[in-house]
């Protein structure tokens, strides 16, 4: 039995401890057991990562299935990893949550935690079609049970409802086309699959491409099948957030590499439909998080503009590898996967934010928050970390990947095609609004939740953050820092990882190795670069170097570099010099402190400070025409007097606007046109009858000749 599959036992026992009757028995035994079988794969994936080989797990032929079979791979082991870690360390928060339930009800909230989890890892090894969308439908039913887990209450019912649904119109989707891919393959094993690709008919791949990537990239949020995102998160138990944000979302960004990534490569159309759905994606989520004053469901918006981010990437890196350049391809690629594992670390640390502000002041409303950096200084640092990151600001590990993505998009001017380089240009245009935007929504989560004055008795009389929210905080944090210093360090993996997605590895290209070796790029450039310091740390620091760079042209120029490291050391250096110049200033010269300018007023009341509705104001009136924006107005009068007046927003989404509701609409005219069907005279029923059995007749009459 190899460790991979003992990891499975001390998850499958941590279920019956749940349901013991002893709450802390149940809690404590089942958090142990999760997290070693957790701690087992992270070993795992850590080996699999260095050893660089595919090997079988389990392969089995069933009776009327056939192959049903499970492979380790590189990049099922960087999954791996990145799942076992947002789970172990969401767990705590999840656990302390189901304290409060009865055994029975804990025991299967912890089974839902453990199976999806389950299933999620079994994906991720998936050898075949069958296989594949075994551990899908399990991972994905899994899902909807922890989203409605609340059923009680009507709001996440009716989340989990729309969660299933469009999961399931997914999932077929996606069925379908590996059906017709394993089918015109004549096997159903993903890697002869991926092998017989090229030489398979070009409509047949493009249908089959188009069903896969908008089936299963429903599990990443990509448009149009988003909605369940925002409404999930907003309705999901607070513990199941994190796990939902920082783990299930990278099931669609996986079945892009596994299943599209191969047939993309053999037409560079299918590259550009990815690329431009990812930005639209992109953009469209951090537009509608902008506007949101709920907590998760920003973070929730939030999350669809990461995984836009994430799959325009991929599609630029396919683009260029279906075009005849893998290295470029493998440009954007690699910072495409690097902003997954930043996704993962910074988003999970921000909804273990949310939910312990929730715990805290019983609210992720920001308009009735404010105030809290002082009364939690420590969750609010943290949470201020992963904005910090979120938001792509340098030298964040967010920046370093929104960077490196956005300058592999300027490569496009190395090709020639005209149509290529606009869909590339109006990409990388939505994708730099998208990063603007992400700047300004975050800013307004930072001060109108953290900042100012506390605008609620709840957030006047804040409880302390439970430390099972901030702990794995703390941690979250120090990978988010490790991630952003140790940018050159984690290049060479993911490049090794994109070399059979797109043909080449591009480490060289994008992270010379200035301690070492340097290829890629002329000695000239090299020792240009090694007078600004790109050797700086040399036989000090165990990387091949400290510095992300693009050489381009014929000319052998540099185009782009960038250090987080040399950032970091820049800005550290500066605020230590403000500090001690304002430290010298002040022993020499005495301080007058006096209270600041009031304007007139005896104080400032928490009603006069900025709201998360107000300060997203002007993006709502410059985006007014996609909101849609609808004022409700109801009065209630009591005989000639005006007793209340209430003005809401009512926003219907892009997304429905445009694609749900015109389906659901068709939907109703269908069943009610067969409705009517039902209600005519028998006469008339003889007569379709009639009618079909002439038609049949032509027909074979036609085909026979």
């Amino acid at each position: 039995m190899t460790p991979f599959a003992v990891a499975f036992v001390p998850l499958a026992a941590a279920i019956p401890v749940a349901f013991v009757r002893a709450r802390r028995v149940a809690v404590g035994g089942a958090w142990l057991l999760v997290t070693a079988g957790c701690a087992v794969m992270i070993v795992c994936a850590v080996a699999g990562l260095v050893q660089g080989t595919s090997r079988p797990l389990v392969m089995l032929t069933l009776p009327l299935i056939g192959d049903f079979g499970f492979e380790w791979t590189p990049l099922a082991a960087l999954f791996v990893m990145v799942i076992a870690g947002v789970f172990a360390l969401a767990l705590p928060f999840a656990l302390r949550d189901s304290a409060g339930f009865v055994p029975a009800r804990r025991g299967a909230f912890v089974g839902l935690i453990v199976a999806t989890l389950a299933a999620m890892l079994a994906l991720f090894t998936a050898a075949g079609v069958v296989s594949f969308i075994f551990a899908w439908e399990i991972a994905a039913l899994g899902i909807w049970a922890l989203v409605g887990f609340e059923t009680r209450r009507a709001e996440p019912v009716a989340a989990g409802l729309l969660t299933l649904a469009l999961s399931e119109a997914g999932s077929l989707a996606g069925l379908v086309g590996l059906l017709v891919l394993a089918h015109a393959a004549g096997t159903t094993d993903l890697d002869a699959i991926a092998v017989a690709a090229p030489t398979l008919p070009s409509p047949l791949v493009i249908a089959a491409c188009v069903l896969t990537f908008f089936g299963f990239g429903m599990k990443a949020g990509v448009v149009p099948l988003n909605l369940w995102l925002p409404a999930a998160h907003g309705a999901a138990p607070r513990s199941i957030s994190p796990i939902l944000s920082g783990a299930t979302l990278n099931l669609g960004l996986y079945a892009f590499l596994r299943l599209d990534a191969p047939l993309a490569r053999t037409d560079p159309r299918l590259g550009l439909m990815i690329l431009a759905t990812g930005a639209a994606t992109a953009l469209i989520g951090i537009m509608y998080a902008m506007v949101e004053h709920d907590l998760k469901r920003l973070l929730a918006q939030s999350s669809i503009e990461n995984m836009g981010i994430v799959t325009t990437g991929f599609g630029a890196g396919f683009t260029f590898s279906a075009l005849g350049h893998p290295v470029l391809g493998g440009l954007a690629v690699i910072p495409a996967l690097y902003h997954m594992l930043n996704h993962s670390a910074y988003k999970t640390l921000l909804f273990l934010g949310a939910g312990g502000l929730d715990v805290a002041i019983g609210t992720h409303d920001l308009d009735r928050m404010g105030g809290l950096l002082r009364r939690l200084p420590v969750p609010g640092a943290l949470f201020i970390v992963g904005a910090f990151a979120i938001a792509g600001l340098p030298p964040s590990n967010g920046f370093a990947s929104e960077w490196m993505l956005l300058q592999s998009l300027l490569r496009v001017v190395e090709l020639a095609s005209v149509p290529v380089r606009i869909v590339f240009a109006l990409s990388g245009a939505a994708l730099a609004l998208t990063a603007g935007l992400a700047v300004t929504c975050f800013a307004m989560v930072v001060a109108s939740s953290l900042l100012g004055l506390p605008r609620s008795s709840e957030a006047a009389a804040a409880r302390r953050v439970p430390r099972t929210a901030s702990v794995p905080m703390a941690m979250l944090a120090v990978a988010c820092f490790g991630l952003a210093m140790l940018v050159t360090g984690v290049i060479p993996t993911l490049g090794r990882l994109s070399a059979p997605l797109v043909g080449a590895d591009a480490t060289d290209a994008l992270a010379p190795a200035f301690f070492g070796d340097v290829r890629g790029i002329s000695q000239t450039v090299v020792n240009a670069l090694a007078q600004l310091g790109a050797q700086l740390g040399r036989g000090i620091v165990p990387l091949r170097g400290l510095v992300v760079l693009h050489a381009a042209g014929p000319a052998d120029t540099v185009a782009y570099a960038m250090s987080t490291v040399f950032s970091f050391m820049v800005l550290a250096f500066l605020s230590l010099l403000v500090w001690s110049f304002a430290r010298v200033l002040r022993r020499h010269r005495q301080v007058a402190r006096q209270a600041p300018w009031d304007a007139g007023l005896a104080r400032i009341r928490p009603e006069m400070t900025y709201t998360a509705t107000a300060f997203a104001a002007p993006v709502r009136v410059l985006f007014n025409n996609v909101f849609s924006t609808a004022i409700v107005h109801r009065e209630q009068h009591h005989g000639a007097f005006l007793t209340s007046s209430r003005r809401r927003e009512v926003r219907v989404h892009l997304v429905d606007r445009l694609f749900i509701r015109p389906v659901a609409n068709a939907s109703r005219a269908v069943a009610r046109a067969l409705a009517e069907a039902h209600h005519g005279p028998v006469t008339t029923y003889a007569s379709y009858v009639l009618a079909a059995l002439l038609v049949a007749l032509l027909t074979v009459r036609y085909l026979s000749g």
